[in-house]
């Protein structure tokens, strides 16, 4: 490994290793934001430092994990495996607790160019920045943004007792709900969600947002159509259940086989104000169902047998333990 003591750091901001990013990687220092703190996670890829890359990995990330060994192994495998040669800070957006950076790392792994862009999500937890999640492009992609981050909501996590409270109707339909309904779409897209409800981002409304996935043949999925649902209403459960397995935004890194009604009919009033109905199924009767419940203070894992959700609770506890510290 190259000795950092006198070079310059990875990070690429022309700067000794030894006045630049070490002081973070030894825990001197905190980093002041989270372009610095980005800097610094890219440097300890380029170091072997795995230790430091747990260390500010957001407790509800859903690259989070509980085995600390097989995690450090995973992180150490992929600096020994990939060259890191230089970054590129493309873009750099705060607000309050929550930031974006995005750039491009230029890697190359097994004399192959592994070279990616990814638009990195941070959130602050009382003076410190961690690292939430990041999505990813192949090579050297300038154009790609992350959006509005002015609009990107904290997420409310398991165990925050907002998740199970019913949700109030939404009286009108005014500015303000419709700033809402624009900051939960931007949050769902910056999630990778496909669905997302007003209580989880702590906000007890009767709204929620789907984007059902849609078939493209041969068995394909991709992202359907976004929709608006204000105070819905649900009836007419088909007998015939679908059992498949769902995960949740606000409960990352756990999944499970939930069974819902392979149909349903749905009653809603769309963002304009007009009024619908419509008989659904598939997938969007299941992220319909899955969102609704949401309203109710309902999670998937209350849908599962007591055997099922027995087996979950030690890791369930452990999200919660982790995300009550911060």
């Amino acid at each position: 490994m190259i000795n950092y003591s006198e070079k310059l750091c990875p990070c690429g901001r022309g700067e000794p290793y030894e006045q630049c990013c070490k002081r973070f990687h030894r825990g001197d220092d905190l980093p002041e934001d989270a372009l610095q703190l980005m800097r610094s996670r890219y440097s300890a890829y380029a170091l072997n430092l795995p230790e430091y890359l747990i260390k500010t990995t957001h407790p509800a990330s859903p690259y989070y994990l509980e085995n600390k060994f097989a995690w450090k192994r995973s992180l150490s495998q992929r600096s020994k495996e990939s060259s890191f040669k230089r970054l590129e800070i493309l873009d750099f957006q705060e607000k309050d607790a929550l930031a974006t950076v995005t750039f491009t790392a230029f890697v190359s792994k097994d004399e192959a160019d592994a070279t990616f862009t990814e638009i990195s999500y941070f959130e602050k937890f009382k003076g410190r920045w961690l690292y939430l999640r990041g999505q990813l492009y192949r090579g050297y992609a300038p154009e790609v943004s992350a959006g509005d981050p002015l609009k990107i909501m904290p997420l409310a996590f398991y165990g925050d007792p907002i998740l199970q409270k019913e949700a109030d109707p939404v009286i009108e339909i005014d500015a303000s709900a419709k700033l809402l309904i624009e900051e939960m779409i931007e949050t769902m897209k910056a999630s990778s969600g496909i669905g997302i409800a007003a209580p989880q981002v702590h906000r007890s409304l009767r709204i929620f947002i789907a984007q059902p996935p849609v078939e493209f043949g041969e068995g394909k999925l991709g992202p359907g159509e976004i929709e608006v649902y204000i105070n819905p209403k649900l009836s007419h459960p088909s007998e015939e259940m679908c059992q498949l397995e769902e995960g949740c935004l606000s409960i990352p890194t756990i999944r499970a086989m939930v069974p819902r009604p392979k149909e349903i009919t749905i009653e809603y009033t769309t963002s304009d104000g007009s009024l619908k109905q419509k008989k659904t199924s598939g997938w969007e009767a299941r992220v319909i169902q899955h969102e609704y419940d949401h309203l109710d203070g309902v999670l998937f894992i209350d849908r599962l047998d007591p055997k099922e959700r027995a087996a979950l609770q030690k890791r369930l506890d452990q999200l919660k333990e982790r995300t009550q510290e911060l």
